[in-house]
């Protein structure tokens, strides 16, 4: 008795379905090759057609890679902070930094943007929920008052200071996950 001959036909073909998308591509995947120059010669990059990415979906990446940066700023700080990477001479410039991407957290919700069914990404009560500009509004305040411990500090490697700076991250952190906890699909 072979049991694996039910099996073989689905699952060529899937694979012959996967191998013929692959090499058609597909509008939603559509990707040009743009050369670009540099001082150690030119490269081909290969990027999303712009011709088929809709407008939403550019808001939705730039609010996307928007969150990502924030999340590098956050995380470089956390680094100085918790774990003594030697770089406190930075912490000015880098609260500074998440304090301004906080006050863009407008510009990321402009537009009604929501992911789509099923996809990770900002949920519809973003925008429908009354609350939200609250969280939004916490959100800044709580990397302002980051951005005040950092900027009135006399000795940025100061244990003492480090630790109220590290409690004022926390709070932003926790800002950032109880706005994903409720208005973000993962």
């Amino acid at each position: 008795m072979n049991w694996m001959q039910p099996i073989h036909h689905p699952l060529r073909t899937t694979l012959f379905a996967i191998l013929l998308l692959a090499a058609t591509g597909s509008p939603a995947t559509a990707e040009v090759t743009v050369t670009m120059p540099g001082p150690w010669g030119d490269y081909d990059k290969t990027l999303d057609d712009p011709a088929k990415v809709d407008a939403t979906e550019a808001f939705q990446r730039f609010r996307q890679q928007s969150m990502q940066g924030t999340s590098a700023t956050y995380r470089s700080i956390e680094q100085i902070l918790r774990y003594d990477a030697p770089f406190a001479e930075r912490l000015p410039g880098l609260a500074e930094e998440l304090a301004r991407r906080a006050d863009d957290i407008e510009t990321w919700f402009a537009r009604e943007t929501p992911a789509r069914d099923g996809e990770p990404g900002a949920l519809p009560a973003a925008w429908e929920d009354p609350e939200f500009s609250e969280y939004k509004a916490a959100y800044r305040e709580a990397a302002e008052r980051l951005q005040r411990k950092v900027e009135s500090a006399d000795d940025l490697e100061n244990e003492d200071f480090q630790l109220r700076a590290t409690e004022a991250l926390n709070g932003v952190r926790h800002h950032c996950l109880a706005c994903h906890d409720n208005y973000r699909r993962r």
